[in-house]
């Protein structure tokens, strides 16, 4: 899967996004990814889908990018989905923390749920932190449900949720299409402009 919508894109992780997407990993977790976990599922879990959204440069010149500004930080966030047999596991979803509120991480959730759809799966299932309401009232929107709890689930203790969708059925696969392009248009609707940096 591969989405453009300027300036911003969609698409499958590759190795040299790893770096990058650790440091994103890194703003955004206080229990970051070694390297050997990007590395084992992109090379030797054939379950697995990583995505990573990223600016892109533009054409027009106003949105030009200057000098200062590295590869590293054209990379804005990134999911992960898994899906064995019939039951699909979001394994990490992030957003660099500058960007979050804009619809960016809802973007990623969409692109994760609609990867489990292709992929057949039957229901989708993630963990959270029990701290992270905004997350939490995202994947509601989208479904899920509390079905545990983990007890001290990350390195720093804290607790987490299982969650869960129901049926990924036909039903809920056009309510994905529906709000996948609300999302697109609010995006497009308030994309950033970058001015030229000499």
């Amino acid at each position: 899967m591969k989405i453009d919508l300027s300036p911003y894109q969609v698409r499958p992780l590759e190795a040299h996004d790893i770096p990058a997407v650790m440091g994103v990993d890194r703003l955004a977790f206080a229990d970051p990814w070694p390297e050997s976990a990007y590395i084992q599922e992109l090379y030797f879990n054939p379950n697995a889908h990583y995505f990573i959204l990223q600016l892109m440069q533009p054409s027009h010149k106003r949105w030009q990018w200057g000098k200062r500004g590295s590869r590293a930080d054209h990379i804005l966030g990134f999911t992960g989905m898994r899906v064995e047999m019939d039951k699909g596991h979001i394994s990490t979803l992030a957003i660099r923390p500058e960007w979050r509120g804009r619809g960016l991480g809802e973007l990623l959730l969409l692109t994760a749920l609609i990867q489990a759809v292709e992929d057949q799966a039957h229901s989708v299932t993630l963990e959270v932190r029990i701290s992270n309401q905004v997350a939490q009232a995202l994947y509601t929107k989208y479904g899920f449900t509390t079905i545990s709890r983990l007890y001290q689930y990350y390195s720093d203790h804290e607790d987490a949720y299982l969650m869960r969708t129901g049926p990924l059925d036909l039903d809920y696969q056009r309510y994905l299409g529906a709000q996948y392009h609300k999302i697109l248009k609010r995006l497009q609707q308030q994309a950033p402009e970058f001015e030229v940096v000499s």
